[in-house]
């Protein structure tokens, strides 16, 4: 595995010895790889279980497990399987605990407290520049801008065009002229909310005509049912949904062929190892008469993968939505 300079010196984390680290990285930098690195570099000498991860959500965990090959879960399940005695750090392990700019303050003190009581060394991951954390946050970036040079990844990979990763960077870094690139490339749309939500739904259109994997997004709930409804009339009308289905909270409708999204965790809806989490896509494949839906994980192009697991009738009507 060859690793950029930024991706290299996230190794050299491995040898600081500092109970707790720090790893910027901006969306699309190159993350995983240097993350990847680091595993390796930690493993060569402390062996191969000595690492684990944790991130705010269920979905971010498990992405992060399933990325690096190690043990992974939600910082909430950790805090409550700790206090109750079942699950606890062990010296030398390091702790990958990602989207630190998504926890909360308290949460991380109170795993950072128990990492040093462990002997184990705890490394947050995030970007200050994105989202903060729904409970008080603020902490991992208060913690970034007094640690003098933590390691930075400064080179968003994720683009293809050089004029698009220099725009990235620069609206990360809240220098609002880059619009005026994207307006020069067509990125930008203007008008009103009608005609934005057509222009939304007619590029989403293409694109699945165009055999993509594509989604909308929307900012407000009113607008996704909305952009829902209007996709699975012409889905019916093209043969590729049912008609009929069971009723969703919000007042949509899910039937055979439809894909949605499951909006909470619920760890005794499970098949083998994994589990229903928010946010997980599936398509569903049978209707039950009680109002349960039988649906599948997502695999490449949006066709459904992998095994059925029915989904409540409860569940379906208050967690479920069209996605």
């Amino acid at each position: 595995m060859r690793l950029a300079e930024d991706q290299a010196a996230v190794t050299r984390i491995a040898r600081s010895g500092r109970g707790l680290d720090l790893l910027v990285g901006p969306a699309g930098a190159g993350k995983t790889t240097a993350l990847r690195g680091l595993h390796r570099a930690w493993t060569a000498r402390h062996g191969q279980d000595s690492v684990i991860g944790l991130a705010p959500s269920a979905a971010a965990a498990e992405v992060l497990g399933e990325s690096l090959g190690v043990r992974a879960e939600n910082t909430a399940k950790f805090l409550y399987e700790h206090e109750r005695g079942r699950w606890d750090f062990q010296p030398g392990q390091l702790i990958l605990l990602d989207e630190a700019s998504l926890a909360g303050t308290l949460t991380l003190d109170r795993i950072a407290e128990h990492a040093r009581q462990a002997g184990a060394k705890l490394v947050l991951v995030g970007d200050p520049a994105q989202l903060s954390s729904v409970e008080t946050g603020g902490a991992f970036g208060m913690l970034v801008r007094h640690r003098a040079a933590p390691p930075t990844l400064t080179d968003a990979r994720r683009f293809v065009h050089e004029w698009e990763k220099t725009a990235s960077l620069g609206l990360r870094r809240g220098k609002t002229a880059v619009l005026e690139d994207y307006e020069n490339h067509g990125r930008l749309t203007d008008g009103s909310i009608e005609r934005m939500l057509d222009a939304a739904y007619n590029a989403w259109q293409h694109d699945r005509d165009e055999g993509l994997a594509t989604l909308m997004i929307a900012g407000n709930a009113e607008m996704v049912a909305e952009l829902n409804t209007r996709a699975r009339k012409d889905l019916i009308i093209a043969g590729h949904v049912e008609r009929d289905g069971t009723g969703l909270h919000d007042g949509t409708t899910a039937g055979v062929g439809d894909l949605v999204v499951t909006r909470r965790n619920d760890r005794q809806l499970s098949l083998g190892r994994s589990w229903v989490k928010n946010g997980d896509r599936r398509a569903v494949t049978r209707r039950l008469e009680n109002g349960a839906l039988a649906v599948r994980r997502l695999g490449p192009g949006d066709h459904p993968a992998g095994a059925e697991l029915i989904l409540p009738a409860e569940y379906v009507a208050e967690d479920v939505e069209l996605g």
